[in-house]
């Protein structure tokens, strides 16, 4: 590990993991719905599909179609007897809804701990995005990393991350696609964003050798910094109390806020790095690869991309011609 490798962990440590162990349980009670973007890309996933979801949280994008669904909990034996879904059979609305399995990856116990759901118990692994505790032969047909790397510090770390998600998951029969999906906040924000400086929500990382204490008339300046903390703010009081100065602790979570352009130069420079054949965008999801392509056996491209509700993300496609 490198210096600035070993420095950045450090840095992580502290303003990262440590803060979740902290604010596990309170921050996962306003993490609840998944997003639709999000959703949508699970909902078509093909069945008895693979999935690992890097950096799962508190589990919520773990219990929609995923086969650990306990879609049978307390239902009688008798097919006659059970209750379908929305008003359908039970045996049809299986047959409806895609089922995958979806593996939750996640660097806090604690808010592994949180991800079990009383409809359903996802298969869980403590694990870091820079480190995936898996055997090289283990691949999975799809991935998600939803507001994950944003949390890593350098640029090395935040390309070691996606270099990793592009080499966990691979193209297999009869599609020969696999397909990534990846979250960051951006720096451009919304005008109802509550990501503002103006509102004391960000903060200059410490190690820009910045101070925080910017007057109103310094907010343009600020605006352009990409690394920042983001105050979480828990009250400790017993519930029931009211809430005083003394009774609360600002925890301080480190970010680096994306901007336009930039998660597909960091996708397309693993890629290059992997020496898999880039390609931008997917004007056309019919077009079959380029012809350059066809003399290669795996190929990278960019399927989707956008910004939404203050987030930049990319749908990956990873495909075999081999």
């Amino acid at each position: 590990m490198s210096e600035s490798d070993s420095m950045g962990a450090a840095y992580e440590q502290r303003h990262v993991h440590e803060v979740y162990e902290s604010i596990a349980a309170h921050f996962s009670q306003t993490r609840y719905k998944p997003w639709p973007i999000v959703a949508e890309f699970l909902d078509q996933q093909p069945a008895g599909s693979l999935g690992l979801d890097v950096g799962s949280g508190n589990g919520k994008y773990l219990h929609g179609h995923n086969v650990t669904n306990k879609l049978n909990k307390g239902r009688p034996s008798d097919p006659s007897q059970q209750v379908g879904v929305g008003g359908r059979p039970p045996g049809q609305a299986l047959q409806d809804e895609p089922r995958y399995f979806l593996l939750g990856l996640d660097r806090s116990v604690s808010l592994l701990s949180l991800s079990q759901h009383i409809h359903s118990e996802p298969e869980l692994v403590q694990g870091d995005c820079l480190s995936l505790p898996f055997r090289s032969n283990l691949s999975f047909d799809f991935a998600i990393s939803i507001a994950t790397l944003h949390h890593l510090s350098t640029p090395q770390r935040r390309l070691a991350a996606v270099k990793l998600l592009l080499s966990s998951v691979k193209p297999t029969l009869p599609q020969r696609i696999g397909r990534i999906l990846i979250f960051v906040w951006a720096q451009e924000q919304g005008e109802k964003s509550r990501r503002k400086w103006a509102k004391g929500t960000l903060l200059p990382a410490p190690h820009l050798d910045i101070s925080t204490s910017q007057s109103e008339t310094d907010l343009e300046n600020l605006s352009n910094l990409q690394d920042v903390l983001v105050p979480w703010v828990l009250n400790h009081h017993p519930s029931g109390e009211k809430s005083s100065a003394e009774g609360t602790k600002t925890y301080n979570r480190y970010y680096h806020l994306f901007c336009e352009g930039e998660l597909i130069q960091l996708v397309q420079a693993a890629a290059e790095s992997m020496k898999l054949p880039f390609r931008p965008f997917h004007t056309n999801p019919d077009q079959k690869p380029p012809p350059q392509y066809s003399q290669q056996k795996d190929w990278c491209l960019i399927k989707r991309h956008g910004w939404e509700a203050d987030n930049w993300w990319v749908e990956v496609e990873l495909g075999t011609t081999g």
